[in-house]
Protein backbone atom coordinates (compact mmCIF):
# COMPACT_ATOMS: atom_id res chain seq x y z
CA UNK A 1 0.00 0.00 0.00
CA UNK A 2 2.98 2.08 0.81
CA UNK A 3 5.44 1.37 -1.65
CA UNK A 4 2.78 0.70 -4.51
CA UNK A 5 2.62 -1.96 -7.30
CA UNK A 6 2.98 -0.21 -10.46
CA UNK A 7 5.87 -1.91 -13.03
CA UNK A 8 8.91 0.64 -14.17
CA UNK A 9 8.56 4.44 -14.54
CA UNK A 10 10.65 7.24 -13.37
CA UNK A 11 10.17 11.10 -14.88
CA UNK A 12 13.10 13.37 -14.99
CA UNK A 13 12.21 17.12 -15.25
CA UNK A 14 15.29 19.08 -16.08
CA UNK A 15 16.38 22.63 -15.23
CA UNK A 16 15.18 23.65 -18.42
CA UNK A 17 11.92 22.20 -18.23
CA UNK A 18 12.54 18.98 -20.46
CA UNK A 19 10.89 15.82 -19.31
CA UNK A 20 12.51 12.34 -20.03
CA UNK A 21 10.73 9.42 -19.03
CA UNK A 22 12.40 6.38 -17.94
CA UNK A 23 10.48 2.90 -18.85
CA UNK A 24 6.79 2.86 -20.26
CA UNK A 25 5.59 0.50 -17.44
CA UNK A 26 2.23 0.67 -15.92
CA UNK A 27 3.11 4.00 -13.77
CA UNK A 28 3.55 6.21 -16.52
CA UNK A 29 -0.54 6.12 -16.62
CA UNK A 30 -0.19 8.11 -13.52
CA UNK A 31 2.23 10.39 -14.93
CA UNK A 32 0.62 10.91 -17.82
CA UNK A 33 -2.31 12.09 -15.99
CA UNK A 34 -0.27 14.45 -14.47
CA UNK A 35 1.03 16.03 -17.59
CA UNK A 36 -2.57 16.48 -18.93
CA UNK A 37 -3.73 18.14 -15.86
CA UNK A 38 -1.30 20.09 -15.16
CA UNK A 39 -1.32 21.27 -18.84
CA UNK A 40 2.43 20.27 -20.20
CA UNK A 41 2.45 20.42 -24.05
CA UNK A 42 6.44 20.32 -23.70
CA UNK A 43 8.83 17.47 -25.73
CA UNK A 44 8.06 14.75 -24.48
CA UNK A 45 11.05 12.03 -24.45
CA UNK A 46 11.28 8.09 -23.44
CA UNK A 47 13.85 6.23 -22.92
CA UNK A 48 13.81 2.06 -22.88
CA UNK A 49 16.28 0.03 -20.98
CA UNK A 50 14.81 -2.62 -22.63
CA UNK A 51 11.54 -4.61 -23.80
CA UNK A 52 10.63 -6.80 -21.33
CA UNK A 53 6.56 -6.44 -20.83
CA UNK A 54 6.40 -4.68 -17.15
CA UNK A 55 8.72 -1.79 -18.88
CA UNK A 56 6.39 -0.74 -21.87
CA UNK A 57 3.03 -1.74 -21.07
CA UNK A 58 1.76 1.08 -19.69
CA UNK A 59 2.28 2.89 -23.38
CA UNK A 60 -1.29 2.13 -24.37
CA UNK A 61 -2.86 4.11 -21.29
CA UNK A 62 -0.29 7.51 -21.68
CA UNK A 63 -3.17 10.21 -21.93
CA UNK A 64 -0.42 13.19 -23.51
CA UNK A 65 -0.44 10.70 -26.63
CA UNK A 66 -4.35 10.91 -26.78
CA UNK A 67 -4.16 14.32 -26.82
CA UNK A 68 -2.42 15.18 -29.73
CA UNK A 69 1.28 15.33 -28.20
CA UNK A 70 4.30 13.51 -29.71
CA UNK A 71 6.69 11.34 -27.75
CA UNK A 72 10.35 10.82 -29.17
CA UNK A 73 11.52 7.09 -27.97
CA UNK A 74 14.77 5.34 -27.84
CA UNK A 75 16.02 2.37 -27.58
CA UNK A 76 18.72 0.13 -28.02
CA UNK A 77 18.23 -3.49 -27.13
CA UNK A 78 19.53 -5.14 -30.18
CA UNK A 79 15.92 -6.76 -30.94
CA UNK A 80 15.50 -8.44 -34.60
CA UNK A 81 12.20 -6.93 -34.31
CA UNK A 82 12.29 -2.67 -35.21
CA UNK A 83 11.85 -0.12 -32.32
CA UNK A 84 8.71 1.37 -34.59
CA UNK A 85 7.56 -1.90 -35.48
CA UNK A 86 7.54 -2.94 -32.18
CA UNK A 87 6.06 0.39 -30.55
CA UNK A 88 3.40 0.75 -33.33
CA UNK A 89 2.18 -2.65 -32.42
CA UNK A 90 1.38 -1.93 -28.60
CA UNK A 91 -0.96 0.84 -30.09
CA UNK A 92 -2.98 -1.28 -32.49
CA UNK A 93 -4.96 -3.99 -32.63
CA UNK A 94 -5.55 -6.55 -31.24
CA UNK A 95 -2.97 -5.47 -28.50
CA UNK A 96 -4.83 -1.93 -28.59
CA UNK A 97 -8.37 -0.76 -30.32
CA UNK A 98 -7.26 1.66 -33.29
CA UNK A 99 -7.42 5.36 -32.49
CA UNK A 100 -6.31 7.34 -35.52
CA UNK A 101 -3.61 8.97 -35.38
CA UNK A 102 -2.20 7.98 -32.24
CA UNK A 103 0.64 5.82 -34.02
CA UNK A 104 1.73 9.12 -36.20
CA UNK A 105 2.75 10.29 -33.24
CA UNK A 106 5.72 8.58 -31.99
CA UNK A 107 9.26 9.70 -33.45
CA UNK A 108 11.16 6.50 -32.98
CA UNK A 109 15.15 6.50 -32.45
CA UNK A 110 16.97 3.07 -32.75
CA UNK A 111 19.82 3.36 -30.49
CA UNK A 112 23.29 3.94 -31.97
CA UNK A 113 25.78 3.17 -29.53
CA UNK A 114 28.62 5.18 -30.60
CA UNK A 115 26.03 8.09 -29.68
CA UNK A 116 24.59 9.94 -26.44
CA UNK A 117 21.41 10.88 -27.51
CA UNK A 118 20.26 14.42 -26.02
CA UNK A 119 16.85 15.68 -24.77
CA UNK A 120 17.49 19.39 -24.27
CA UNK A 121 20.19 20.24 -21.99
CA UNK A 122 20.34 16.70 -21.00
CA UNK A 123 22.12 13.68 -22.60
CA UNK A 124 21.47 10.12 -22.04
CA UNK A 125 24.36 8.02 -21.66
CA UNK A 126 23.56 3.64 -21.80
CA UNK A 127 25.55 0.88 -20.55
CA UNK A 128 24.93 -2.65 -21.15
CA UNK A 129 23.48 -4.78 -17.74
CA UNK A 130 23.68 -7.86 -16.83
CA UNK A 131 19.82 -9.02 -17.24
CA UNK A 132 18.29 -11.14 -20.59
CA UNK A 133 17.48 -9.24 -23.64
CA UNK A 134 20.20 -6.86 -23.30
CA UNK A 135 18.62 -4.68 -20.74
CA UNK A 136 20.40 -1.02 -20.61
CA UNK A 137 21.37 0.97 -17.52
CA UNK A 138 21.51 4.71 -18.11
CA UNK A 139 23.19 7.67 -16.52
CA UNK A 140 21.73 11.38 -17.67
CA UNK A 141 24.01 14.12 -17.23
CA UNK A 142 23.38 17.81 -17.62
CA UNK A 143 25.95 20.61 -18.46
CA UNK A 144 26.95 20.23 -14.55
CA UNK A 145 27.83 16.52 -14.80
CA UNK A 146 25.77 13.65 -14.22
CA UNK A 147 22.44 13.92 -12.50
CA UNK A 148 21.11 10.03 -12.46
CA UNK A 149 21.74 6.71 -12.68
CA UNK A 150 18.79 4.23 -13.36
CA UNK A 151 19.10 0.32 -13.47
CA UNK A 152 16.78 -0.72 -13.17
CA UNK A 153 17.20 -4.71 -14.28
CA UNK A 154 20.58 -5.75 -13.54
CA UNK A 155 22.27 -8.66 -11.98
CA UNK A 156 25.32 -7.44 -9.97
CA UNK A 157 26.77 -11.07 -9.15
CA UNK A 158 29.13 -10.74 -5.98
CA UNK A 159 28.83 -14.40 -5.74
CA UNK A 160 30.48 -14.98 -9.09
CA UNK A 161 34.34 -14.18 -9.19
CA UNK A 162 34.78 -14.63 -12.30
CA UNK A 163 37.05 -12.23 -13.90
CA UNK A 164 34.91 -10.92 -16.97
CA UNK A 165 31.68 -10.33 -14.56
CA UNK A 166 35.04 -8.69 -11.75
CA UNK A 167 35.83 -6.50 -15.03
CA UNK A 168 32.41 -5.78 -15.77
CA UNK A 169 31.30 -4.43 -12.42
CA UNK A 170 34.28 -2.21 -12.28
CA UNK A 171 33.19 -0.87 -15.68
CA UNK A 172 29.79 -0.44 -14.49
CA UNK A 173 31.19 1.34 -11.18
CA UNK A 174 33.68 3.66 -13.00
CA UNK A 175 30.17 4.88 -15.42
CA UNK A 176 28.32 5.69 -12.84
CA UNK A 177 30.76 7.46 -10.28
CA UNK A 178 30.15 9.98 -7.69
CA UNK A 179 26.21 10.23 -9.01
CA UNK A 180 24.08 12.09 -7.00
CA UNK A 181 21.56 9.75 -7.21
CA UNK A 182 21.58 5.94 -8.18
CA UNK A 183 18.32 3.88 -8.72
CA UNK A 184 19.24 0.62 -8.91
CA UNK A 185 17.31 -3.24 -8.17
CA UNK A 186 16.66 -4.63 -5.66
CA UNK A 187 14.58 -7.26 -6.48
CA UNK A 188 15.51 -10.02 -3.96
CA UNK A 189 16.61 -10.46 -0.21
CA UNK A 190 19.91 -11.56 -0.26
CA UNK A 191 19.03 -15.39 0.72
CA UNK A 192 16.66 -15.18 -1.80
CA UNK A 193 19.85 -14.94 -4.40
CA UNK A 194 21.08 -18.74 -4.47
CA UNK A 195 17.34 -19.78 -6.48
CA UNK A 196 17.60 -16.60 -8.94
CA UNK A 197 21.40 -17.23 -10.44
CA UNK A 198 20.83 -15.44 -13.87
CA UNK A 199 17.53 -14.15 -13.45
CA UNK A 200 18.73 -10.80 -13.89
CA UNK A 201 18.23 -8.85 -10.90
CA UNK A 202 20.00 -7.86 -7.29
CA UNK A 203 19.29 -8.15 -3.76
CA UNK A 204 18.84 -5.34 -1.46
CA UNK A 205 22.32 -5.93 0.22
CA UNK A 206 23.87 -6.14 -3.34
CA UNK A 207 22.68 -2.64 -4.09
CA UNK A 208 23.83 -1.28 -1.18
CA UNK A 209 27.29 -2.89 -1.68
CA UNK A 210 27.94 -1.14 -5.28
CA UNK A 211 26.25 2.39 -4.00
CA UNK A 212 29.50 2.28 -1.53
CA UNK A 213 31.58 1.21 -4.21
CA UNK A 214 31.09 3.80 -7.45
CA UNK A 215 30.27 6.62 -4.31
CA UNK A 216 26.86 7.35 -4.96
CA UNK A 217 25.46 9.88 -2.66
CA UNK A 218 21.77 8.46 -2.82
CA UNK A 219 20.93 4.90 -3.51
CA UNK A 220 16.82 4.09 -4.25
CA UNK A 221 16.21 0.40 -4.33
CA UNK A 222 14.14 -0.04 -6.98
CA UNK A 223 12.15 -2.76 -9.43
CA UNK A 224 10.48 -4.60 -5.72
CA UNK A 225 9.35 -7.97 -6.04
CA UNK A 226 5.60 -8.11 -6.88
CA UNK A 227 4.94 -10.25 -4.04
CA UNK A 228 6.63 -8.29 -1.16
CA UNK A 229 4.35 -6.39 1.63
CA UNK A 230 5.13 -3.01 2.69
CA UNK A 231 6.72 -4.47 6.28
CA UNK A 232 9.00 -6.48 4.04
CA UNK A 233 10.55 -3.70 2.04
CA UNK A 234 11.27 -2.02 5.24
CA UNK A 235 13.24 -4.31 6.50
CA UNK A 236 15.12 -5.28 3.86
CA UNK A 237 16.26 -1.15 3.89
CA UNK A 238 16.81 -1.72 7.38
CA UNK A 239 19.11 -4.31 6.26
CA UNK A 240 20.95 -2.15 3.92
CA UNK A 241 21.34 0.81 6.40
CA UNK A 242 22.90 -1.42 8.88
CA UNK A 243 25.13 -2.72 6.73
CA UNK A 244 26.26 0.60 4.94
CA UNK A 245 26.94 1.46 9.14
CA UNK A 246 29.11 -1.37 9.70
CA UNK A 247 31.14 -0.49 6.07
CA UNK A 248 31.29 2.83 7.36
CA UNK A 249 29.33 4.48 4.18
CA UNK A 250 27.77 7.57 4.29
CA UNK A 251 25.19 6.83 1.29
CA UNK A 252 21.78 7.90 1.84
CA UNK A 253 19.90 4.83 1.54
CA UNK A 254 15.47 4.63 0.28
CA UNK A 255 13.12 2.46 -0.96
CA UNK A 256 11.30 3.68 -4.09
CA UNK A 257 7.82 4.74 -3.32
CA UNK A 258 5.06 5.69 -4.93
CA UNK A 259 5.15 9.62 -6.09
CA UNK A 260 8.82 10.08 -4.48
CA UNK A 261 10.44 12.99 -5.56
CA UNK A 262 13.78 13.97 -5.15
CA UNK A 263 15.70 17.41 -6.36
CA UNK A 264 19.70 17.16 -7.05
CA UNK A 265 21.47 20.33 -5.71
Amino acid sequence: MRYGGNTPCVELCARDGEIVILDAGSGIRALGAHLVATGYSGPLHLFLTHRHSDHVLGLAHFAPLFNGQRLNICCGDGEAVSLEKFATSILSPPMFPYVAGVTTRLDITEWDDCQSPRAGELSVHRFVARHPGEAAIFRLDDAAGALLAYAPDNELAYHNGAESIVQWRRRLADFVRDVPILVHDATYRHDELPNHVGWGHSSNLEAARFAMECGARTLVLFHHHPDRDDETVERMLDECREFVSREGGTVRLLAAWEGLSLGVA
